[in-house]
């Protein structure tokens, strides 16, 4: 998100105020342009804030997805454990469409009784 500036590092460097009297500055156009300066320096704070927020928020979000992926990765093993008998072969063939069903049949009837087959030795 681009912030929009009235200052930048050369613009104070190279400013001049103007000479009253001697060797004094008027004190308005120094209050001015610290005004400006001290504007600027609010918008930059505002917007670091919000840029440190979208960072804390990316964060938080990325522990929670590697915590997800941790888990789906221990649940991915527990299905290959699981269907490890199951005829191999490259192609899908009846016989196994035939015990995934009867496995998801039997998983159901575990779940609806009470019981969890993930626990069933």
């Amino acid at each position: 998100m681009a912030i929009k500036l009235f200052l930048n590092s050369q613009t104070i460097i190279n400013h001049v105020f103007p000479v009253v009297g001697r060797n004094a500055y008027d004190a308005t156009e120094v209050d001015k342009f610290l005004d400006q300066v001290i504007q600027d320096y609010k918008q930059v704070e505002a917007n670091s804030l919000i840029l440190k927020k979208d960072y804390e928020d990316l964060v938080n979000k990325n522990r929670r997805l590697e915590q997800d992926k941790r888990n789906l990765e221990v649940e991915l093993e527990k299905y290959k454990a699981r269907f490890a008998n199951i005829k191999s072969s490259d192609n899908v063939t009846n016989d196994n469409i035939e015990l995934v069903r009867r496995i998801n049949t039997l998983e159901k009837f575990l779940w609806a009784n009470g019981y969890n087959p993930d626990t069933i030795k």
